[in-house]
């Protein structure tokens, strides 16, 4: 939103209604009237909304408490200083804070109802709690109760977490932006530098955020994610519970900052005594490395939820004498049994070393040379043969890399065995990410290819040296699968396996599974061809496919999902990507690429919400006002409708009305609750003066008064007692005050309780029905204090 040129305001005194020049001050400034010497406050209503005064100033704003004059409520009103209303950029992420609260709708995150642009000044009207900020309380109090804080801390972490699941990150969680309700219920404010978490760091050179509580990757390297919120949440906790911020960091120079961040905090360090439990959140909340902190906003919940829980409790643990002894002896055999199992060991090492070699030919599945060690010892072929069941058997493949890696430092291994050693321990090592290891195993391969050996054919030779020279530089990565052109019929088809796999894991998802569909697919030709029956081990590697093959199907059915263009599509591609991500058991590329999908996606359906919510902001604003229009017609009308103190016309009309915007409705509720229960007063006081009678003196409305005892009233008239006789009055002759008069004679009669606090709320309706309003807002705040269901009724017709 671009702010309009500056033009000049003017203000009227209202002593002596002359204009005053308020263009350069600012709002709520009390000034001397240049006329009448009346000091005034100026500019004091923004739209329809009248400041009521200041409660809150922060380095962006100030914050009033103002009343919206349309719907009758009291609001928060947050107003941009004038520099930075006059700046775009500025004025621009004031309204993203408007519409990114406005998205949010949690019971701990402070609600938003409106924004506006209005005497040079950007505004947000939003929900009004009075229970104060963290700040004031830590201030007022020193430190927190610690099962307090933890609540406190566990509420902001769902508002937080609401926030987070629109992809928004809050970037300056501190004491002054938790607020409370009355009731004590925590609620997040101020969204101002939210940022969404798929369009990356901030690309600003400024670090908008509280020193005390700023994440450590926020000034080290300009980085942030919702870690960092949950870090500025556990150091604004750490605050509350020991008095004093984890980082006594009063500078705003960066390099001041970088090293005063670098010093790691844990919560035992204060010298105060806290649960274990506690201790152990807040020291994971503010963790040095973001990867050290909860993992998200659900397990910081539970993790507060769990240490509030546990607030008090105290675990010991007790051991008998006897237990003791029993626990000293066993531990003392253990260590003789270590000792005596290391002797015996080393014993079997320094006999192992004089064992000598002989060969052994009886395995021909190797196509290559066994060795038997004596002794007992396995050949060569033995343990090639248990690597390779513990990679295709058992799935082990970090044990198999291990056992597959000795065998070829051992130097016994001879050609192919070597290299197909080299073939299975790059393969354990593309399976389980080490990219690198599998790189240096395939540049060996090419370098020793066996070529010359009596037992490596030159087709098997050159399979080595092809394989080995393509991958043993970055996997072979990218190569189009029509270049590897190797032999289906024979052993090098595993060529397409490894491929597929480095593709699947290292480069192109895409091109890894039609390599390891490739590689399935003419699996059945080595089953089946001619001669191939000394080939059936390489049928064996089926078993791998298996393991990728229900991601691979998975991968096929969001190869080509379309790009959503309404926010029902996008929350459809989204569940579809999400559930094909949380389906993968094999990680790898694809996995990134889903996430990086689902990550836009996510980024795309805030922008679809927005541009919803901002559809349906525009819509419920068009309503609000075409309502509104119809309420003030409707409220001019109903003075017409009252006959004196006669308000029954008003509330028939009334409960045959209803608005579909909740704002309007929730005025018009308090437009009927008042003549409704001003009714009720009216009732009540015939009823008692039909039973009791009251003696007093009568204040007309014309000035004179009547003094003598009432023994009946009704809506039209009443009947007074007097010396000299009856005397009938109509009822709309007597002032308000004296039928106000009457009812307090009564209430203060009343022994019950109940009836008390009801008689006491009619009298202060009542009083503002008649225009008495000073003596409403007495009994009212009085009422509020003792009587929390007459408070919340009354708000609606105070806010």
């Amino acid at each position: 939103m671009t702010p309009p040129p500056e033009q000049s305001y003017l203000s009227t005194c209202p002593v002596c209604q002359n204009q005053i020049d308020v263009t350069s001050l600012e709002p709520f400034t009390k000034l001397k009237c240049p006329f009448c010497g009346q000091m005034v406050r100026v500019r004091r209503k923004f739209d329809h909304f009248m400041i009521v005064r200041q409660i809150g100033e922060g380095g962006m704003s100030r914050v009033f408490e103002a009343e919206d004059e349309t719907l009758g409520r009291r609001v928060a009103l947050k107003i941009l200083n004038r520099q930075y209303s006059r700046d775009a950029a500025r004025v621009e992420q004031f309204r993203q804070e408007a519409l990114i609260t406005a998205n949010v709708n949690h019971p701990n995150v402070i609600k938003l109802y409106s924004v506006g642009y209005d005497q040079g000044y950007f505004y947000i009207a939003m929900e009004l709690v009075n229970g104060g900020s963290l700040e004031q309380r830590i201030r007022r109090e020193g430190t927190i109760n610690e099962e307090e804080g933890l609540r406190i801390g566990r509420e902001v972490a769902e508002g937080l977490r609401a926030a987070q699941q629109l992809g928004l990150i809050h970037r300056d969680v501190k004491p002054a932006n938790i607020l409370f309700t009355e009731t004590g219920t925590s609620k997040v404010v101020d969204f101002g530098l939210a940022l969404f978490v798929e369009r990356g760091p901030d690309s600003s050179s400024e670090i908008w955020a509280t020193p005390y509580y700023v994440a450590p990757e926020k000034i080290i390297d300009n980085r942030e994610d919702y870690r960092s919120d949950i870090f500025s949440l556990g150091a604004t906790l750490f605050h509350a519970l020991t008095g004093r911020p984890p980082h006594k960091a009063e500078s705003n120079n960066i390099q001041e900052l970088r090293m005063i961040k670098c010093k790691r905090v844990a919560l035992e360090d204060s010298g105060l005594r806290f649960a274990p439990r506690t201790i152990h959140v807040i020291n994971r909340m503010v963790a040095f490395r973001p990867q050290e902190r909860c993992a998200n906003y659900d397990e910081t919940v539970e993790e507060l939820r769990l240490a509030e829980g546990l607030v008090g409790q105290n675990y010991k643990v007790r051991f008998s004498n006897r237990k003791l002894r029993w626990l000293i002896g066993a531990a003392a055999a253990l260590v003789v049994t270590f000792a005596v199992g290391w002797l015996m060991r080393s014993t079997g090492d320094r006999a192992a070393v004089a064992i000598t070699e002989t060969v052994d030919a009886s395995r021909n599945d190797l196509a290559g040379e066994g060795v038997t060690l004596q002794a007992g010892r396995e050949t060569v072929a033995e343990r090639f043969l248990e690597a390779r069941a513990i990679m295709l058997e058992k799935k082990r493949f970090a044990e198999s890399r291990q056992q597959f890696q000795r065998l070829i430092e051992s130097g016994q291994a001879r050609q192919p065995t070597l290299n197909w050693a080299r073939f299975n321990a790059a393969l354990c090592s593309i399976v389980i990410g080490k990219k690198e290891d599998a790189v240096g195993h395939l540049k060996k391969m090419a370098e020793d290819t066996g070529e010359g050996s009596s037992l490596v054919s030159a087709d098997l030779a050159a399979f080595f040296k092809s394989l080995g020279s393509r991958m043993g530089t970055n996997l072979g990565l990218g190569t189009p699968q029509a270049d590897l052109n190797y032999n289906t019929a024979q052993e090098p088809v595993l060529g397409y396996l490894l491929q597929g796999l480095a593709e699947w894991h290292f480069g192109d998802a895409a091109l890894g599974a039609a390599e390891l569909e490739y590689f399935s697919q003419h699996l059945v030709d080595v089953k089946t061809g001619v001669g191939a029956s000394s080939l059936e081990w390489v049928q064996s590697y089926a078993s791998i496919y298996a393991l990728y093959e229900k991601d691979l199907i998975t991968a096929k059915g969001v190869q080509n999902l379309a790009a959503p263009h309404d926010l029902k599509g996008c929350q459809s591609a989204l569940a579809t990507v999400k559930k094909a991500r949380d389906s993968l058991r094999t990680g790898g590329t694809l996995k990134q690429a889903l996430a990086k999908r689902e990550d836009e996606l996510k980024r795309e359906l805030v922008r679809l919400r927005l541009d919803v919510q901002r559809e349906k902001m525009a819509s419920d604003r068009v309503l609000r006002e075409r309502e509104l229009a119809q309420l003030s017609e409707l409220l001019a009308v109903i003075p017409t409708l009252v006959q004196g103190y006669d308000y029954s016309r008003v509330v028939e009309l009334l409960k045959d009305v209803r608005f579909e915007s909740p704002e309007v409705q929730s005025a018009l509720e308090g437009r009927r609750y008042l003549y409704e229960q001003g009714q009720a007063f009216l009732v009540q006081l015939f009823a008692d003066i039909s039973t009791q009678g009251y003696q007093g003196k009568l204040q007309r409305v014309a000035g004179s008064t009547v003094e003598g005892k009432v023994t009946a009233a009704d809506l039209t008239q009443i009947t007074v007692s007097l010396e000299r006789g009856a005397l009938t009055l109509p009822l709309d002759s007597l002032a308000p005050e004296t039928l106000l008069e009457a009812a307090q004679f009564f209430a203060a009669q009343t022994t019950d309780s109940t009836d008390y606090y009801l008689r006491q709320e009619r009298i202060a309706v009542f009083a503002r029905v008649t225009g008495l309003h000073n003596l409403s807002a007495t009994v009212a705040a009085q009422l509020m204090e003792e009587n929390r269901g007459f408070r919340s009724r009354w708000m609606k017709v105070v806010q």
